[in-house]
């Protein structure tokens, strides 16, 4: 297998696993893979995975990687608020949920914390697109991530610990994100679908708390 075909066939996808080398080349020798390794051509990320080397200095491209090596997922929770500059800590493991069994990942890459949500409430995410060579929009890959709203509500129904108004100061949110950007008719909206009056609590207590 020549390295530069091989290249040229999986350099849109970034990111690729041995199921898609298979599919483009089915007589593919997987010894190649170590070979390659060795000779720093290609980096693995974690059982079945890879990327080439230059993709991991690409901006965005862990949130990328947090999509692809575990699905369904998007992500959210801890690193989502962070995103939307919501906490003030910076978070530097991926944290997605999933309607999967959750899991975990040392890669080489980075960390990926996937907790699991009930597939009923794996919704209110939207798309950032993945475009570092400004190609066409319609050549982008796209990332999921929870809309602000539902990194909310995905931090609290994952973490039980936040139901009075010092819980909810100790969190350290930004008011004036939450002003400006927090949609209270979409929060409202898909805290109807939790049917859970814990999570009808904490989110009314945080509504108090800051708005």
């Amino acid at each position: 297998m020549n390295f530069n075909l091989f290249r040229n066939t999986f350099d849109k996808l970034f990111v690729f696993n041995t199921n898609e080398i298979k599919a483009f080349f089915p007589d593919f020798d997987t010894r190649r893979l170590f070979e390659w390794q060795d000779k720093g051509y290609i980096i693995k990320i974690r059982n079945k995975w890879y990327c080439f080397p230059e993709y991991k200095d690409l901006p965005n491209s862990n949130m990328l990687t947090a999509n692809i090596i575990y699905k369904p997922s998007y992500i959210s929770v801890q690193y989502a608020l962070s995103y939307y500059g919501l906490i003030p800590e910076s978070v530097f493991t991926i944290t997605s949920v999933t309607s999967n069994k959750k899991n975990y990942f040392e890669t080489t890459l980075g960390a990926y914390n996937y907790q699991h949500i009930k597939a009923e409430l794996f919704f209110g995410y939207t798309y950032i697109p993945f475009n570092p060579f400004k190609k066409p929009d319609n050549e982008a890959r796209q990332i999921r991530i929870a809309s602000l709203e539902k990194a909310i509500l995905d931090f609290f129904y994952l973490n039980a610990g936040y139901n009075t108004t010092k819980d909810m100061l100790d969190l350290r949110f930004n008011e004036t994100i939450l002003y400006e950007d927090l949609n209270k008719d979409i929060l409202y909206q898909y805290l109807e679908k939790y049917q859970n009056k814990v999570m009808d609590k904490r989110v009314n207590t945080l509504i108090k708390t800051y708005l």
